[in-house]
């Protein structure tokens, strides 16, 4: 018999390597396990970078989670246009959330186009100079006469005046009959502290019309009139301020709770850190701010009284119309939030379309002053549409809430259709809070009742009067001096002897 040669061991299998095939009859069994190992290596290299690409992903995705949340800041349906940033190339690409200083929509400073440039007025001159040459600058030769005049204007600040320290003697007297003593008053001469009347109206505005912080009041004082004042003496100058203007405070509510028309609107303001509100009420001629640790309906009740029976012009917070049913509810708001629906879903561009078309459409035919009873006829025929639109299937998701939105407000989207004094914006309390918000950036929080007191006040004479062109200065002086005579007639006799 002839003995078989005997061969090395083969595995029965190929592997593919480089651009061809190899067969697993030509390699021997510890080249594929060295092939095996080496293949194992390879999977556990790939495994490594796509874990590491796994990784990047969920990084990515949470930096695109994070942008989009600061972006809804600017982009959503609650945000006015003025706030939203512009996607134009001047716009900012890359700010902190807390930087709101910059332009946001995309625009630049000065006069916008189409509009009417703002000349300042040629004031007439106080005193004239002559301003003469006697050679000419070139060759010295004398001149004659003067060959015309070239005028120039120029208007100038008086240097700094230091302060007028006056001593006031008052002098006390007793009566013969019944014993009361009585100390003379002047009317330039206050009951409290070491200031007049020009200091406390100067103090306020520096506060609230040029926003300085108290530190900076003082160093304005010293610099411009060398008059030393602490920050805590601009603090007291500007309390008494505004406790000399509380009766006009009270005064501008009275007179808003007698209006037709009221526009309300509240933001957040920190009291000692914690949340509270501060509500305006605005009407053509007055604005009155009330700060109050609750966003409540009980405020409009206590601000415009309980049997208030004008309208309302408001947003769609739920204490408006648990305080009146005569409202306005904002459409500014409503075409907002439709539009952002809108951007994703094909029925909420229809609601949109519907509803901006109706807007449009209503302004322009109140242009034609319609008589009460075409208004009354157009409200009528406005509302049956508004009330299609909140006809759907859905269940849920944006456009059944923005359905429900118009469902909601069907008594109050249309009250401008029938009350021509009625705004159907809310734009003008919008307006309105733009001043306290700045003063919010500035200040951050408001220490206790005290300066809740003040700011209320002041702020709200401020935009009143700037509402009715009064001049902001002569009026805190006339009610700082006001004050001071109310106090002495009250305070009349001072002391009364033991008998």
């Amino acid at each position: 018999m002839v003995s078989e040669q005997r061969r090395p061991s083969r595995l029965p299998c190929c592997r593919r390597s480089g651009v061809g095939v190899v067969n697993g009859d030509d390699l021997t069994k510890d080249e594929l396990l060295s092939r095996f190992l080496q293949m194992e290596e390879r999977i556990d290299e790939l495994e490594e970078k796509l874990n590491q690409k796994d990784e990047r992903i969920e990084e990515q995705q949470e930096r695109i989670e994070e942008l989009e949340s600061r972006l809804r800041k600017y982009e959503n349906p609650h945000t006015p246009p003025s706030k939203r940033r512009s996607g134009t190339d001047e716009s900012p690409t890359s700010q902190d959330d807390d930087d709101d200083d910059v332009r946001t929509d995309g625009g630049t400073p000065g006069r916008e186009e189409g509009h009417d440039p703002e000349w300042r007025s040629t004031p007439e001159p106080d005193r004239e100079i002559e301003v003469t040459c006697d050679c000419c600058p070139e060759c010295g030769d004398d001149f004659d006469e003067s060959a015309g005049i070239c005028p120039r204007l120029v208007e100038e600040i008086p240097d700094p005046q230091p302060p007028e320290v006056t001593q006031y003697n008052r002098h006390r007297y007793e009566c013969n009959s019944c014993g009361t003593e009585t100390v003379a008053s002047h009317p330039d001469c206050p009951d409290e502290g070491q200031f007049g009347v020009n200091v406390i109206a100067q103090a306020a505005l520096s506060r609230y019309d040029h926003r300085l912080p108290y530190r900076k009041i003082a160093d304005r004082f010293e610099q411009l009139h060398d008059l030393e004042l602490s920050g805590a003496s601009a603090w007291h100058a500007t309390e008494r301020a505004a406790r000399a203007g509380r009766c006009e405070y009270e005064q501008i509510r009275q007179q808003i709770r007698q209006a037709d028309v009221v526009h309300v609107d509240e933001t957040g303001i920190k009291r000692d850190g914690e949340q509270a509100w501060i509500w305006t009420f605005r009407t053509d001629e007055h604005t009155l701010y009330a700060v109050r640790e609750t966003r409540g309906s009980d405020v409009p009740a206590e601000v415009l009284g309980e049997d208030f029976a004008g309208t309302v012009v408001c947003d769609g917070w739920t204490a408006y119309p648990a305080f009146s049913t005569n409202l306005q509810r904002c459409w500014a708001h409503l075409l907002r939030e439709a539009e952002d629906v809108a951007e994703n879903h094909v029925e909420g561009a229809r609601i949109y379309r519907t509803l901006k078309q109706m807007y449009v459409g209503l302004q322009s035919w109140l242009e034609t002053d319609p008589t009460p009873r075409e208004r009354a006829e157009m409200h009528r025929r406005a509302r049956n549409g508004l009330k299609s639109l909140t006809e759907g299937s859905e269940t849920d998701g944006p456009v059944a809430t923005l359905r429900g939105k118009i469902a909601g407000g069907l008594d109050h989207w249309l009250t401008f259709v029938g009350e021509p004094a009625v705004s159907p914006t809310n734009n003008a309390a919008e307006k309105a809070l733009r001043e306290p918000v700045v003063h919010r950036k500035i200040i951050r929080t408001l220490r206790n009742d005290r300066g809740m007191f003040v700011h209320e006040t002041l702020l709200s004479l401020l935009a009143t009067w700037s509402q009715q062109g009064r001049n902001l200065y002569d009026e805190l002086k006339q009610v700082a001096r006001d004050n001071e005579m109310i106090s002495r007639d009250r305070a009349v006799p001072a002391v009364e002897t033991p008998g």
